[in-house]
């Protein structure tokens, strides 16, 4: 087929070399579309180049936001498995700080265990005469009376709560789980024998001239078991080896010092 130039149109024929017309030179034109068909393609290489890294970057952004939104959640994984752990520690630990331990359920063991332990208490198992000549001592002047059988003399107090004769007792900032015996005093004041549940440094501690108010307020209780001078004196309980009074001041003291001797 006849082909034209490319230039002005002009009917050349195969082989020529240059447009007789014109003058336009054939395998210029030949050459350029060969270069042409280059940059296309080297264009297309380029662009396909600068494309790949492209996409490269968002494949390592995405990957690099999955590391660090996976990071953080095991770390609060475990920052709140950790919590837990020391939140129920915590649980544990309170529970068994507000825990009373049950003590005795036997109200006569109590008072037993009690005069072992106490020393004034232990002492007011003797007979009336004993007795009193111990509370002159004290300078409790008519502290007994003849009637050695009322049953009222003596109170075990019986916690209103658990319904069992152990009392939560705060002493020096020490809490103390300890038993409670009342004795009426007078001018509505009474007597406190406190002893501790636990064996420990303090074996037992006597308060004075206590109020009513005073002890519904620290010691609750829905009961009193009552006892008499002769029930204490038939109990006939010696006190523990390594009681001793240590202190004199408001309120009398008796220390177990079985560990330091």
């Amino acid at each position: 087929m006849n082909k034209k130039c490319p230039k002005c149109g002009y009917e050349i024929q195969d082989g020529d070399q240059f447009c007789i017309n014109c003058g336009y030179k054939i395998s210029q034109n030949n050459k350029e579309k060969l270069k042409s068909m280059k940059n296309e393609k080297t264009e297309d290489n380029s662009t396909k180049s600068k494309k790949q890294p492209i996409k490269r970057m968002k494949v390592l952004e995405a990957t690099s936001s999955d590391l660090y939104s996976e990071q953080p959640q095991e770390f609060w994984k475990k920052k709140s498995f950790w919590g837990i752990i020391v939140a129920i520690a915590l649980v544990v630990l309170i529970i068994r700080a507000n825990t009373l331990p049950k003590g005795y359920s036997n109200p006569n063991d109590v008072m037993e265990y009690c005069m072992k332990r106490n020393g004034l208490l232990n002492g007011m198992q003797n007979t009336a005469q004993a007795q009193r000549s111990i509370a002159n001592s004290y300078g409790a002047y008519g502290f007994f009376d003849e009637d050695n059988a009322n049953t009222d003399r003596w109170q075990l107090l019986k916690n209103k709560k658990t319904k069992r004769y152990v009392f939560r007792y705060s002493y020096d900032g020490e809490s103390i789980p300890s038993y409670v015996v009342m004795v009426e005093y007078q001018n509505g004041l009474s007597q406190l024998y406190i002893t501790p549940v636990n064996r420990g440094h303090i074996a037992g501690i006597f308060k004075d001239q206590v109020s009513q108010e005073y002890i519904n307020k620290h010691f609750p209780a829905d009961q009193y078991i009552g006892y008499s001078n002769d029930n204490l004196e038939d109990m006939d309980i010696k006190l523990e080896p390594h009681i001793h009074e240590k202190d004199h001041g408001k309120d009398w003291v008796w220390y177990d010092s079985s560990r330091n001797e």
